[in-house]
Protein backbone atom coordinates (compact mmCIF):
# COMPACT_ATOMS: atom_id res chain seq x y z
CA UNK A 1 0.00 0.00 0.00
CA UNK A 2 1.63 3.59 -0.76
CA UNK A 3 2.09 5.92 2.06
CA UNK A 4 -0.07 8.93 2.17
CA UNK A 5 1.92 12.76 1.20
CA UNK A 6 2.70 14.48 3.52
CA UNK A 7 0.47 17.79 3.87
CA UNK A 8 2.58 20.93 3.15
CA UNK A 9 2.83 23.45 6.25
CA UNK A 10 3.45 26.75 6.55
CA UNK A 11 7.31 26.21 7.93
CA UNK A 12 8.02 24.13 4.96
CA UNK A 13 6.42 26.78 2.44
CA UNK A 14 8.47 29.55 3.04
CA UNK A 15 11.24 26.98 2.84
CA UNK A 16 10.95 25.72 -0.61
CA UNK A 17 10.61 29.78 -2.07
CA UNK A 18 13.00 32.26 -1.67
CA UNK A 19 11.17 35.53 0.33
CA UNK A 20 11.06 38.55 -1.84
CA UNK A 21 9.99 42.37 -1.14
CA UNK A 22 6.31 43.12 -2.22
CA UNK A 23 5.62 45.37 -5.57
CA UNK A 24 5.33 48.74 -4.73
CA UNK A 25 1.81 49.93 -5.02
CA UNK A 26 0.83 52.16 -8.28
CA UNK A 27 2.08 55.83 -7.15
CA UNK A 28 3.44 55.23 -4.10
CA UNK A 29 7.01 56.98 -4.00
CA UNK A 30 10.22 55.10 -4.51
CA UNK A 31 13.10 55.67 -2.60
CA UNK A 32 16.03 56.55 -3.79
CA UNK A 33 19.78 55.63 -3.69
CA UNK A 34 22.63 57.93 -2.17
CA UNK A 35 24.09 57.62 -5.09
CA UNK A 36 20.96 58.88 -7.77
CA UNK A 37 20.15 61.99 -5.19
CA UNK A 38 23.66 63.57 -5.29
CA UNK A 39 23.38 63.03 -8.87
CA UNK A 40 20.47 64.81 -9.08
CA UNK A 41 21.47 67.56 -7.09
CA UNK A 42 24.22 67.95 -9.10
CA UNK A 43 22.25 68.71 -12.16
CA UNK A 44 20.22 71.18 -10.42
CA UNK A 45 22.74 73.15 -9.57
CA UNK A 46 24.45 73.24 -12.89
CA UNK A 47 20.79 74.34 -14.06
CA UNK A 48 20.86 77.13 -11.48
CA UNK A 49 24.08 78.78 -12.32
CA UNK A 50 23.39 78.33 -15.89
CA UNK A 51 20.05 80.48 -15.49
CA UNK A 52 22.23 82.96 -13.09
CA UNK A 53 24.85 83.62 -15.99
CA UNK A 54 22.43 83.97 -18.44
CA UNK A 55 20.54 86.46 -16.33
CA UNK A 56 23.92 88.58 -15.72
CA UNK A 57 24.95 88.39 -19.68
CA UNK A 58 21.03 90.03 -19.95
CA UNK A 59 21.66 92.38 -17.16
CA UNK A 60 24.68 94.18 -18.79
CA UNK A 61 23.36 94.58 -22.33
CA UNK A 62 21.83 97.89 -23.42
CA UNK A 63 19.11 96.09 -26.05
CA UNK A 64 17.18 98.16 -28.01
CA UNK A 65 14.47 96.67 -30.28
CA UNK A 66 12.63 93.47 -29.88
CA UNK A 67 14.66 90.72 -27.62
CA UNK A 68 17.34 89.22 -28.64
CA UNK A 69 17.75 91.46 -31.63
CA UNK A 70 20.53 93.74 -32.23
CA UNK A 71 21.98 95.17 -29.75
CA UNK A 72 22.98 98.42 -30.29
CA UNK A 73 25.43 100.26 -27.44
CA UNK A 74 24.48 104.48 -27.26
CA UNK A 75 27.37 106.96 -26.90
CA UNK A 76 26.90 109.99 -25.19
CA UNK A 77 28.39 113.20 -26.65
CA UNK A 78 29.67 114.95 -23.70
CA UNK A 79 30.58 119.11 -24.99
CA UNK A 80 34.55 119.97 -24.95
CA UNK A 81 35.76 121.01 -21.44
CA UNK A 82 36.19 124.57 -21.54
CA UNK A 83 39.73 125.14 -20.97
CA UNK A 84 39.72 129.27 -20.02
CA UNK A 85 38.85 130.14 -16.25
CA UNK A 86 35.65 131.47 -15.42
CA UNK A 87 35.21 135.13 -16.66
CA UNK A 88 37.00 137.70 -14.71
CA UNK A 89 39.29 135.43 -12.85
CA UNK A 90 43.00 134.25 -13.75
CA UNK A 91 45.27 131.01 -13.50
CA UNK A 92 48.82 131.38 -11.97
CA UNK A 93 51.10 129.56 -13.31
CA UNK A 94 54.47 128.68 -11.44
CA UNK A 95 56.30 131.92 -13.37
CA UNK A 96 53.37 133.94 -12.63
CA UNK A 97 52.77 132.66 -8.68
CA UNK A 98 56.56 133.33 -8.24
CA UNK A 99 56.01 137.24 -9.14
CA UNK A 100 53.17 137.23 -6.59
CA UNK A 101 54.50 135.46 -3.67
CA UNK A 102 57.59 138.09 -4.42
CA UNK A 103 55.15 140.98 -3.85
CA UNK A 104 53.51 139.60 -1.48
CA UNK A 105 56.56 139.09 0.47
CA UNK A 106 57.52 142.80 0.26
CA UNK A 107 54.18 144.08 1.31
CA UNK A 108 54.31 141.89 4.40
CA UNK A 109 57.77 142.76 5.03
CA UNK A 110 57.27 146.74 5.40
CA UNK A 111 53.90 145.91 7.56
CA UNK A 112 55.63 144.15 10.16
CA UNK A 113 58.45 146.58 9.69
CA UNK A 114 55.73 149.47 10.80
CA UNK A 115 54.29 147.61 13.91
CA UNK A 116 51.70 146.38 11.99
CA UNK A 117 50.40 142.07 12.52
CA UNK A 118 48.62 140.19 9.78
CA UNK A 119 45.39 139.54 9.68
CA UNK A 120 42.74 137.29 7.98
CA UNK A 121 38.88 136.78 7.81
CA UNK A 122 37.22 134.08 6.15
CA UNK A 123 36.35 134.68 2.52
CA UNK A 124 32.72 133.78 2.84
CA UNK A 125 30.98 136.19 4.41
CA UNK A 126 27.17 137.07 5.64
CA UNK A 127 25.75 139.47 2.63
CA UNK A 128 24.37 141.18 5.86
CA UNK A 129 27.62 143.10 6.88
CA UNK A 130 27.34 144.50 3.16
CA UNK A 131 23.81 145.35 2.86
CA UNK A 132 24.32 147.93 6.68
CA UNK A 133 27.43 149.43 4.84
CA UNK A 134 25.79 150.22 1.28
CA UNK A 135 22.01 149.08 0.85
CA UNK A 136 20.74 146.08 -0.95
CA UNK A 137 22.21 146.97 -4.25
CA UNK A 138 25.23 145.91 -3.39
CA UNK A 139 24.37 142.10 -3.51
CA UNK A 140 24.27 143.37 -7.46
CA UNK A 141 27.93 143.62 -7.56
CA UNK A 142 28.75 140.92 -5.40
CA UNK A 143 29.24 136.90 -5.87
CA UNK A 144 25.52 136.75 -3.63
CA UNK A 145 23.30 133.54 -3.20
CA UNK A 146 21.55 131.14 -0.16
CA UNK A 147 23.59 128.32 0.91
CA UNK A 148 22.44 125.00 1.64
CA UNK A 149 21.65 126.24 5.33
CA UNK A 150 19.27 128.87 3.58
CA UNK A 151 22.05 131.46 5.04
CA UNK A 152 22.43 134.49 2.34
CA UNK A 153 26.39 134.87 2.07
CA UNK A 154 28.30 135.95 -0.70
CA UNK A 155 32.56 136.21 -1.36
CA UNK A 156 34.03 139.09 0.00
CA UNK A 157 34.15 142.37 -2.08
CA UNK A 158 36.44 144.00 0.30
CA UNK A 159 37.84 143.69 3.30
CA UNK A 160 36.39 146.55 5.82
CA UNK A 161 33.54 145.34 6.52
CA UNK A 162 35.26 141.63 8.00
CA UNK A 163 37.64 143.77 9.96
CA UNK A 164 34.68 145.53 11.37
CA UNK A 165 32.99 142.58 12.51
CA UNK A 166 36.44 140.56 14.11
CA UNK A 167 36.78 144.16 16.28
CA UNK A 168 33.51 144.72 17.41
CA UNK A 169 33.85 140.25 18.63
CA UNK A 170 36.93 140.97 20.72
CA UNK A 171 36.06 145.00 21.79
CA UNK A 172 36.70 144.17 25.23
CA UNK A 173 39.58 142.92 25.16
CA UNK A 174 41.55 144.91 22.28
CA UNK A 175 43.89 147.60 22.81
CA UNK A 176 43.04 150.73 20.45
CA UNK A 177 44.98 151.79 18.42
CA UNK A 178 45.32 148.65 15.97
CA UNK A 179 47.89 148.27 13.46
CA UNK A 180 46.81 145.33 11.55
CA UNK A 181 47.10 144.61 7.68
CA UNK A 182 45.94 141.93 5.21
CA UNK A 183 46.68 141.14 1.52
CA UNK A 184 43.14 139.72 1.01
CA UNK A 185 41.44 138.03 -1.67
CA UNK A 186 38.28 139.51 -2.63
CA UNK A 187 35.45 139.04 -5.31
CA UNK A 188 33.63 141.59 -7.17
CA UNK A 189 30.63 141.00 -10.15
CA UNK A 190 31.54 144.01 -12.10
CA UNK A 191 32.36 144.48 -16.04
CA UNK A 192 35.58 143.41 -16.86
CA UNK A 193 38.29 146.11 -17.88
CA UNK A 194 41.96 145.79 -18.51
CA UNK A 195 44.03 146.08 -15.52
CA UNK A 196 40.33 145.52 -13.14
CA UNK A 197 39.30 141.98 -13.01
CA UNK A 198 36.39 140.40 -10.56
CA UNK A 199 38.97 138.49 -7.85
CA UNK A 200 41.67 140.94 -6.90
CA UNK A 201 43.64 141.03 -4.12
CA UNK A 202 44.42 144.63 -1.73
CA UNK A 203 47.33 145.26 0.67
CA UNK A 204 45.16 146.93 3.50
Amino acid sequence: ARRPRPVPTLRTMSSEAPATDPAPAEGAPVEKTEKQLKREAEKKAKKEAEAAKKAAKLAARQVRGQPGGTITVGVVQHPPVELEPPSGTRDFYPDEMRLQRWLFDHFRKVGTSCGFEEYDAPVLERQELYKRKAGEEITQQMYAFVDKEQTEVTLRPEMTPSLARMVLGRAQSLMLPLKWFSVPQCWRFETTQRGRKREHYQWN
